[in-house]
């Protein structure tokens, strides 16, 4: 294994670690002008284009009855970081609904790195190093009411709600004129706002925006769905955000055609003898330099 391999292995671990917690944090969109709003199931229109109240109730209700219950999964998937740096790793892909996400990363058939979340705590092991991080994540997210269930519907391109296993009409609100319609949960924590836009012909997530305080917004763009045991799933996610004058881009790619959707897939984690922890601090001082 090179020492330039070695380095890219390095710097995509650790952008993998970053996509994951951070995107934990950023789980909400802005709010667009509306034409047409149903709130807490009140209705303001305002122009004939507007989808009516009853219209919006009917494609929220159609698209969460389009989402079926699942216990775990596993399937190939692969990220790609595109900007500041350009990078490529595949892996395998494995979640326990509303308990845990697993990430192994592997080059010619070898893992060379995992990471784990669970419901309260991070966990991350790279082998050409001898690395491992393990952080708790009330202790990561500061109180940011960001759940592994609502990680989870970000990988698959599903709305959700933070905090809340299922996302509620009630304490929503949508709009739409007709091509799209925007579900925006009424609870914004710590400043922010999020949104979902979905297309209305295919009923399709296209995108989730974050609004963060004092910063450009932070997109997740949806596309190349496909059909699963559980409903639409999205096969590729296209991330943007900006950190001062970094461009940051990635893409999550899944393979629904090789998922397999059951029971007993989870894993599980314990820390490795004769490896040296990384501590969360060290990781930003890192993504701060890039």
């Amino acid at each position: 294994m090179t020492n330039i391999l070695k380095k890219q292995l390095t710097l995509c671990n650790i952008y993998a670690i970053f996509l994951i917690t951070v995107l934990s944090f950023m789980t909400v969109g802005c709010h667009s002008s509306r034409s047409g709003v149903v709130s807490g199931g009140n209705y303001q229109g305002s122009s004939a284009e507007a989808l009516s109240k009853q219209t919006l109730k009917e494609l929220f209700t159609n698209l969460e009855a389009g989402y079926g219950e699942w216990e775990s999964v596993k399937m190939p998937v692969t990220l790609n970081l595109i900007s500041p740096k350009s990078m490529s790793i595949g892996g395998t892909l494995t979640m326990e609904r509303d308990k845990s996400i697993h990430l192994s990363f592997r080059f010619i058939g070898m893992e060379v790195a995992s990471m784990m979340v669970t419901e309260d705590s991070i966990y991350a092991l790279y082998k050409l190093e001898k690395l491992y991080f393990a952080e708790s994540i009330s202790d990561l997210l500061g109180g940011f009411p960001a759940t592994v269930g609502n990680v989870q519907d970000l990988l698959l391109g599903r709305p959700f709600m933070l905090g809340e296993s299922r996302i509620s009409l009630s304490q929503c609100t949508l709009s739409g004129n007709g091509a799209t319609w925007t579900i925006a949960p009424d609870r914004n924590p710590m400043g922010m706002s999020y949104d979902f836009t979905v297309d209305t012909p295919t009923g399709n997530v296209e995108l989730l925006t974050v609004n963060l305080p004092s910063r450009s917004p932070i997109i997740a763009d949806y596309s190349d769905f496909a059909s699963s045991a559980t409903g639409p799933m999205a096969g590729l996610t296209a991330i943007s955000a900006k950190k001062g004058n970094t461009r940051i881009a990635a893409e999550i790619s899944l393979n629904a055609r090789k998922a397999e959707w059951g029971k007993g897939l989870g894993k599980t984690w314990s820390a490795p003898r004769g490896y040296k922890r990384v501590l969360a601090a060290d990781i930003l001082k890192k993504l701060n330099k890039k």
